[in-house]
């Protein structure tokens, strides 16, 4: 049976976000060696693009991976009969081209 509300974010706002901001969940996920790069230079990347004001929190892969979370449970994704990664991939790639 196919889901005929209107679909929305997992989350409704930025709020929702911050009331959760300490981690308390250890989560061990794999990852393709190519992804692991593409993480460590997104944090190599932020680390020398910001000024001494603005390094009050280290940021780390484990940070982008929660911050790419909160912002994917944001959008408004159809979430109905997706049979494997490469089809959610193509989906979020679908909507933020958009």
């Amino acid at each position: 049976m196919v889901n005929t509300k209107k679909i929305t974010g997992l989350i409704s706002s930025i709020s929702d976000i911050e009331e959760q901001a300490t981690a308390s969940v250890r989560l061990t996920v794999p990852v393709r060696p190519d992804q692991e790069e593409v993480l460590t230079r997104i944090v190599r990347t932020i680390s020398t693009n910001r000024s001494k004001n603005n390094r009050q929190q280290r940021i780390t892969k484990a940070s982008i991976i929660r911050a790419y979370i909160d912002a994917m449970s944001a959008l408004v994704l159809d979430y109905e009969e997706i049979p494997d990664e490469k089809e959610l991939a193509r989906r979020l790639m679908e909507f933020l081209s958009r």
